[in-house]
């Protein structure tokens, strides 16, 4: 059965699927043939794969072989990742990783059961998926010398094979890790520390302006008037507890298994950007979609790109790799993004242990064993040798117990809203692909249960945003900030209808845009409000968007570079400082020097001369100026040991939202409640936080301001883990750091159908020869990225054909 790939592929499949019969997204007319069911898959100068097929059965089955062709080491890395046997390759660095992983994931039976609890279509999209990539398994371990890449070599590992489950798993663990989060334990303990400085009312005051219940002016992205709640401020979960000691020990657990997650190429500061350019505001008045899926920036890169095409079906554009639908593109009728939601989907429960018995908790007055299971870890040593490691993991009635402190009698456990529900989302993803008008589209964003932004434009003029995911009804005596008590006086009241969830279709405004802020006024995110600030990165679209009057797709890319490249200090804080400095300026050649500085720059962090530096030394005064300005506001006295912790949420990449309202005094709509300056005026530490900016860097740069030039920040695609480069090789070049999506795609939904452009970097094909020669696709869309330069998307069968410069066949036979 092995034949040159380069002519003709034989796959000898049984296929007893054949009844795709209606016109339901759940029951698809596949134009089964009783022969020739062929598939022909055409790749274009950047190696992206255009897969035409007879049937929806074999469409699916090439997607698996065909991804796997192009990426096998990285999908046997997620794969491994997500089902926790990383430390069987890696060894005991990755132990703690796949702990995690194991505590909080699914057993292959527990994941069997929601797949066979699938419609038929799903179900079968699934198995045909799964069926494709372990094809391709099945023939590169025939074949290892030319059909494995060199990291399965150097690892002394070969793939494993491929189901349902993997394909399942893989996408419910990474899609969990992308809205996981405890920061109900982080803020207990910031709340401790400042009740141990300052006293009770003194801790509240301050923690109600870093953790605020709703900021009203920050940036949203509809006008839809339905509410999540707020809950009670310092309700009875907020009575001061020890929680530091456990908070410490689930921290550097968090930061371990952030470090590990990273090295196996699975990105955890995930973000994105979108914004639809609705007919009133395009050029052509034609509806622009826009996305930049921010997550990460690896060689391979996380996405993958693709398109599809059955009778009846023809989708094009990428998904995150071993997705078998897509995220992030365009059919025929609608083009499509999605962005992290970051709506609150996750509580942690504290429980109550028992005293004489720690294996037991209170739960509605009586004491409840947890449930135990045991978990086998295959560990690789340094010696080369395996050594099986068993570890116990306890359940709540909440969920998984992630940390206990038998001494104090405590017991955090975690629970997700969307837990159970994954393969529903699942399902829903792959619905929306095959929708056919926005009502379709709709009743799949109503079905989604974890928590995303869905972005909409069709040929017919039509733009909609839909904030999408499962959100619990809390009780709302207690303080939604801080873990609830699991004693069973507060639990979930069932879910809010995910029918009422933020969304708006054409909007007056003639836009949507989207930088994971604010979905709408009266939604909040309780424990991460500090991500949904007046001082909201999306601000930088908004105002690039508003000051055209109409936008082209070149247009949109502009308003994309800026945002990518800005110094987002600089767009409320820069006008701020200006004033502040005016007077003295007048005054003093020094500062008047410093004042043209700032006002002259354009706020990006850019290096056009390609020296290294960036163009403007107002970069460094910016920069420093911040520094000093934030150190004299967040102190150590005030903070003692948890200043550190607390600059991740003052100062986020998202916003800065307490500092804004400090510079805006009494105009700011959400008021702060603790004296931050020592009853001086904000202006006044404005000033003295920028003498102190002068000074150093005179010391460091030297007296000609327009030297004081600041070396350029980098990035490479994928960097070495301390174990190696467990999901491909990287690639060594340095290019400048960008705010930006790690991949942008521009779609125009023109009447004759989409026209559009994108950029996947670094490459479509991760493969390495055993020699060590990598595929000519593997960077070969570095330049385009760095340059902010695009590719044609192929969105139609006369481009594809027109553009191929290579086509195989795969058959597929009965």
């Amino acid at each position: 059965m092995k034949k040159n790939s380069l002519v003709v592929l034989l796959i000898s499949i049984l296929l007893i699927f054949t009844s795709f019969v209606g016109c339901s997204n759940n029951d698809k007319q596949a134009g089964s043939k009783p022969k020739d069911k062929n598939v022909k898959v055409h790749r274009d100068e950047y190696g992206v794969p255009h897969i035409y097929a007879d049937t929806v059965d074999d469409l699916y089955k090439a997607y698996g072989y065909v991804m796997a062709k192009d990426r096998l080491f990285q999908l046997e890395m997620f794969k491994r990742a997500n089902e926790g046997t990383a430390s069987e390759i890696f060894g005991e660095d990755y132990l703690e990783h796949d702990e995690k992983m194991r505590r909080d994931g699914y057993s292959d039976k527990e994941i069997e059961k929601m797949i066979d609890g699938m419609e038929a279509f799903p179900k079968k999209v699934i198995e045909n998926f799964a069926e494709g990539i372990d094809t391709y398994v099945q023939e590169a371990k025939d074949d290892p010398e030319n059909k494995l890449s060199e990291e399965f070599s150097e690892y002394e590992m070969e793939p494993e094979n491929w189901s349902s489950v993997d394909v399942l798993r893989l996408y419910m663990a990474s899609m969990t890790i992308f809205m996981d989060q405890e920061q109900e334990l982080e803020n207990a303990k910031i709340y401790e520390e400042l009740v141990d400085i300052h006293g009770e009312k003194v801790a509240q005051a301050m923690f109600n302006d870093i953790v605020w219940l709703d900021d009203p002016a920050a940036q949203t992205s509809s006008d839809s008037k339905t509410s999540s709640g707020k809950g009670t401020t310092f309700g009875p979960n907020t009575d001061s507890r020890e929680v530091a000691s456990i908070v410490e020990g689930v921290q550097q657990k968090r930061k371990n298994f952030n470090q590990t997650t990273n090295e196996l190429g699975i990105p955890l500061k995930v973000g994105s950007n979108a914004a639809i350019i609705g007919p009133s505001k395009s050029e052509t008045e034609y509806p622009i979609m826009f996305g930049g899926p921010q997550v990460g920036f690896t060689a391979p890169g996380f996405i993958y790109e693709v398109g599809l095409h059955a009778p009846d079906f023809d989708i094009q554009g990428s998904s995150f790799i071993g997705y078998p639908f897509i995220m992030f593109g365009a059919t025929n009728d609608f083009s499509f993004t999605a962005t992290a939601g970051f709506s609150d989907v996750v509580d942690i429960f504290e429980e109550k242990l028992n005293p004489e018995n720690p294996y037991e908790y209170n739960f509605k007055g009586e004491w409840k064993e947890f449930e135990k299971r045991t978990e086998e870890f295959d560990v690789k040593q340094e010696n080369g040798k395996i050594k099986t490691i068993k570890k116990d993991f306890y359940e709540s009635v909440h969920g998984p117990v992630i940390s206990k402190d038998d001494e104090n009698n405590v017991a955090y456990s975690k629970k997700w809203a969307f837990r159970g529900t994954e393969a529903d989302s699942w399902a829903a993803y792959l619905k929306m692909n095959w929708a056919e008008n926005m009502e379709e589209y709709k009743d799949a964003a109503q079905d989604y249960t974890m928590s995303l932004n869905w972005y909409y434009a069709d040929t017919s003029g039509d733009i909609a945003y839909f904030h999408v995911g499962q959100t619990p009804v809390r009780d709302e005596r207690v303080d939604w900030r801080f873990p609830t008590p699991g004693t069973g006086e507060y639990e979930w009241d069932g879910f809010n209808n995910m029918k009422d969830n933020p969304h708006e279709v054409n909007p007056d405004r003639g836009y949507v845009a989207n930088w994971n802020n604010k979905p709408a006024p009266d939604w909040n995110n309780n424990e991460q409000s500090f991500f949904w600030s007046s001082d909201s990165r999306v601000q930088q679209y908004i105002d690039g968007i508003e000051k055209r009057n109409k936008l082209s797709m070149e247009d949109v890319n502009d308003v994309n570079y800026d945002a990518s490249f800005v110094d987002l200090k600089t767009r409320m804080f820069k006008p701020f400082l200006l004033d502040v400095i005016t007077k003295k300026a007048e005054e003093d050649k020094e500062y008047e020097k410093a004042y043209q500085l700032l006002d002259n720059w354009n706020n990006l962090k850019v290096d056009k001369d390609d020296d290294g530096y960036y163009d403007s030394p107002a970069v460094a005064i910016m920069q420093t100026w911040w520094d000093e300005f934030y150190s004299n506001i967040i102190t150590k006295d005030a903070f003692g040991d948890v200043r550190k912790d607390v600059r991740a949420i003052i100062d986020p990449s998202y916003g800065s939202g307490l500092l804004y309202r400090l510079t805006q005094g009494d105009d700011a709509e959400l008021n702060v409640e603790h004296d931050w300056l020592d009853d001086k005026t904000v202006e006044e530490v404005a000033m003295e936080s920028f003498d102190e900016t002068l000074i150093k860097l005179e010391e460091e740069y030297g007296s000609t301001m327009d030297e004081w030039n600041v070396e350029i920040e980098t990035m490479t695609f994928g960097d070495e883990s301390i174990v190696g480069v467990p999901h491909g090789f990287g690639d060594d070049e340095e290019i400048i750091s960008m705010n930006r999506g790690s991949e942008n795609h521009f779609v125009e939904m023109t009447p004759e159908g989409p026209k559009g452009m994108n950029v996947t970097p670094p490459g479509q094909i991760g493969f390495t020869t055993k020699d060590g020669k990598r595929s000519q696709h593997y960077r070969d869309q570095v330049d385009l990225f760095k340059n902010f330069e695009y590719k044609p998307m192929l969105l139609n069968e006369k481009d594809v054909k027109e553009n191929a410069v290579e086509t195989n066949e795969l058959s597929f036979d009965d």
